[in-house]
């Protein structure tokens, strides 16, 4: 590199503005480690993601998308447990200091981690095929942590915004998708918005962060959709000890994906495309009056598209309300390696 490791670290992220000033925060970037301020009343939640270029972004994708990227899906997981953004740190590896990539890179983590009050608190950089770890850290009341395990028989399943769009974003940028051959995006149907929209669809997912923290005291479990909607489900029932039943006739999708997917692509997209970063949540019939006001309040659209039952797997109907075959499964990252 022809900056050196800690040129790199006080330019893009101690003196760009990432390392601001955060309730609890005590100690950030410029000592051994972070110093934190954990409320009496709080718990500390973690989460991390890492992001491989040519994984998980195309080869020479515009930095500041990929750092929002990066940063969101990491949110995302927070917005799953009710817990409000509090700082993250940053793991970085790159084949070379690219002054113009950086720059970029850091401008998409500041606009995010301004707009979430989640500043950059430490980390480190070293040289190698680009890869992007980041471990976020939020604050949870402790009586209104939201988790996987609480889903009941009789819960009603609800998602956020809409569903397939980060699956039709791969085939509409180009990118390789799990779904196969057969899952194509129709070209002549997609207009210039309909590719902006699946490009910010992939690119700048929404965490569901205010919508998590008004609504928890109404739902009994939440996942974000990040590897298709049946498997992260999946890892709700299974937790929970319950089964579920969903209605894909209820599901909800954009404009876009209507218009330039297939119904029966929509619906693949849907149940095992992932990408969505959409939350998935159960909710208590008796709170869905109190659950549904809350989401409008603060602007978020809702489906209620299922239902928690008894058992032990998840039935999935079609618009016919015949059964569908589930088999093919979500989005896995080591299937078929040796």
């Amino acid at each position: 590199m022809s900056q050196s490791e800690f040129e790199i670290i006080r330019r893009y992220f101690a003196e760009s503005g990432l390392y601001f000033p955060r309730s609890g925060v005590e100690l950030g970037i410029g000592d051994d480690g972070a110093v934190l301020q954990v409320p009496t009343d709080s718990l500390l939640t973690m989460s991390m993601d890492i992001l491989v270029e040519g994984v998980h972004f195309p080869l020479f994708a515009d930095p500041a998308q990929v750092a929002h990227r990066a940063l969101a899906v990491n949110l995302s997981d927070l917005a799953a447990m009710a817990a409000d953004p509090f700082c993250f740190t940053l793991g970085l590896v790159l084949p070379y200091a690219n002054e113009s990539w950086l720059a970029g890179f850091s401008e998409g983590l500041l606009e995010l981690a301004e707009e979430f009050k989640c500043p950059l608190v430490g980390g480190d950089i070293t040289r190698g095929p680009l890869s992007i770890a980041i471990q976020v850290h939020g604050l949870c009341k402790q009586e209104r942590v939201l988790r996987r395990d609480g889903a009941k028989v009789g819960d009603l399943i609800y998602v956020t915004g809409t569903l397939g769009d980060g699956a039709i974003a791969l085939a509409s940028l180009g990118l390789d998708s799990h779904l196969g051959s057969s899952f194509v995006v129709d070209g002549e149907k997609q207009t210039d918005a309909c590719k902006q929209h699946f490009h910010s669809a992939y690119y700048r997912p929404k965490p569901r962060i205010e919508f998590s923290n008004n609504c928890a005291d109404f739902m009994s479990s939440g996942i974000d959709v990040s590897d298709g909607l049946v498997g992260d489900l999946g890892h709700v029932i299974k937790a929970s000890g319950v089964g579920a039943v969903l209605n894909t006739k209820a599901f909800p999708y954009s404009n876009p994906a209507a218009c330039c997917v297939s119904e029966s692509n929509r619906q693949l997209a849907a149940l095992f495309g992932g990408d969505d970063y959409e939350l998935c949540v159960s909710v208590p019939a008796l709170n869905r009056r109190e659950f549904e006001a809350a989401a409008e309040s603060v602007s978020t659209q809702i489906t209620c598209i299922g239902e928690i039952v008894t058992g032990s797997a998840i039935r999935c109907l079609d618009s016919q309300e015949e059964e569908i075959d589930l088999s093919s499964g979500a989005y896995m990252h080591f299937r078929g390696a040796n």
